[in-house]
């Protein structure tokens, strides 16, 4: 695969290398049948890093959208910023929610809302949909089904619970699962299924008839379209010992998922009072082979919150990237002084910039919640350079050796910092002019600095042929490499 840019937000892209065994003449055996007699070895790493690490980096906060009357995710769609929600007896807080759960319902409506600059909010649009006994409604999420027919290109999917006796079929299905299959919280009384709605337009829509799933996915939701994987990816809330954990399912056609199964859940070395609320799932745009959560995690103690980065390369299999929370509430008196919750997608934000929406408030999480409690809740904007959400760093020296790269370019640029006693060096291995001594060192604070050797920005490899880096740091942090 033909590579534009390398983010170093795991560690797919470096050689984890090997030790060579060496003889006195330097002869290399292999751990298989080395000839007789036994004589004196010396290892040789070969393509070893060291004295490197992942750093996550810390979001800065740009401010308070105006007169947004969504939820949690907001796309970018168009050259706009776009989101959708629902509106209960036409009051968007009846739609998610503590006060989602009220017995008289007289309407239910999709509204959705525009804006080119993040900030600034249009007029929602408002489709009526028909859901006969339902209520409760939360979870909600939104996504463009690039596998759907035109007249069900945007998917809005929410959590209800229903009416006693309808969809009998699904409930017995449920409850023959094995247990690790079932939720405690779905019993005959409380009955909660995933609904979801089609549109041609994102404008008018059409309420789908029958849960494609039952699960309680309260607050937050993600569904999407895995192009790898060709399923459908569902990211949604799971209880486990009274704890909510972040669970995954998946899908060959949007009507019949796979169980809920755990991905994420408290670490034995967090506090024991932690939950993972929020998933925050967000590809990084335009390289969404690099597959972000931005996970916010409940502090019950102080009903506060905190919020982390995790990577994936499958969207499987997550790690933790470290470098501690990348966002947290703001000083006493701010605006989200208490309690803050991820929103998503990351997306881009000016020129140089990417972004997420969050949310944010003045009051602890579970404060009682009378009219002025929900006023004070607000949502905003938490952003990072463009390509810099998490560094491969070193605080003296250190090195590695990326994996065979097919570049897109005959030039590497480097978004990086550092400090005048430090710099980076890049080589290019077995190609003549190109090591890393030959490097111009590097040094400041570059978002696309064309690497150079002896002057010549020319990579001098073959055409067509993948290429080994060797990059060399000292006291400085390395954010993503790219070729044109």
């Amino acid at each position: 695969m033909v590579r534009k840019k390398i983010l170093f937000t795991d560690w797919r892209d470096i050689q984890c290398g090997a030790v060579a065994w060496l003889t006195a003449e330097g002869d290399h055996y292999r751990v298989s049948t080395p000839p007789e007699p036994q004589v004196s070895m010396r290892a040789e790493p070969r393509l070893v890093p060291r004295g490197i690490r992942l750093q996550a980096q810390p979001a800065r906060k740009a401010g308070k959208m105006e007169s947004y009357g969504g939820w949690g995710r907001v796309i970018f769609d168009g050259e706009q910023h776009r989101t959708w929600y629902i509106e209960v007896n036409g009051v968007s807080m009846l739609g998610s929610g503590s006060v989602a759960h009220t017995d008289t319902i007289t309407s239910v409506a999709i509204c959705g809302i525009k804006s080119r600059d993040g900030y600034q909010w249009g007029e929602p649009t408002r489709s009526e949909i028909n859901v006969p006994g339902q209520r409760g409604f939360d979870g909600m999420t939104f996504f463009i089904d690039p596998r759907a027919p035109e007249s069900q290109r945007y998917k809005f999917i929410y959590c209800a619970q229903f009416e006693k006796g309808m969809f009998q079929s699904h409930l017995t299905e449920y409850f023959n699962r094995q247990p690790r299959h079932r939720d405690d919280r779905i019993s005959g009384e409380r009955r909660f299924g995933m609904f979801a709605a089609a549109s041609p337009d994102g404008v008018n829509w059409t309420a789908l008839p029958e849960p494609f799933m039952l699960h309680p996915s309260d607050t937050d939701t993600t569904v999407l379209w895995n192009e790898t994987l060709e399923r459908y990816v569902m990211y949604t809330r799971m209880m486990r010992n009274g704890r909510r954990w972040i669970g995954r399912a998946e899908a060959e056609d949007f009507m019949h998922w796979t169980p809920v199964v755990p991905i994420i859940w408290p670490r034995l070395d967090d506090p024991p009072d932690y939950d993972f609320y929020l998933n925050g799932y967000s590809p990084y745009p335009e390289l969404p082979e690099y597959q972000l959560m931005i996970p916010m995690l409940y502090h019950r103690y102080t009903e506060r919150s905190e919020v982390r980065l995790y990577s994936s390369e499958d969207g499987i299999a997550w790690n933790q990237i470290p470098g501690g929370p990348i966002l947290t509430p703001g000083e006493l008196g701010e605006w989200d002084c208490e309690f803050i919750g991820t929103g998503k997608d990351l997306q881009p934000f000016g020129a140089d910039k990417v972004a997420i929406p969050y949310s944010g408030t003045t009051y602890p999480h579970k404060f009682p919640r009378w009219p002025a409690i929900f006023a004070a809740a607000n949502m905003g904007w938490a952003y990072w350079q463009k390509d810099r959400l998490c560094a491969v760093t070193t605080d003296n020296e250190g090195e590695f050796w990326t994996v065979p790269i097919l570049p897109s370019g005959r030039q590497i640029r480097l978004s990086f910092r550092a400090p005048m006693a430090g710099n980076i060096e890049v080589g290019i291995e077995g190609v003549a002019g190109r090591s890393a001594s030959d490097c111009d060192p590097l040094t400041g604070n570059w978002s696309d600095k064309v690497v150079t050797w002896n002057g010549q920005s020319d990579i001098n490899a073959p055409e067509g042929k993948p290429i080994v880096l060797h990059v060399k740091l000292r006291s400085a942090e390395l954010f993503s490499v790219a070729f044109d």
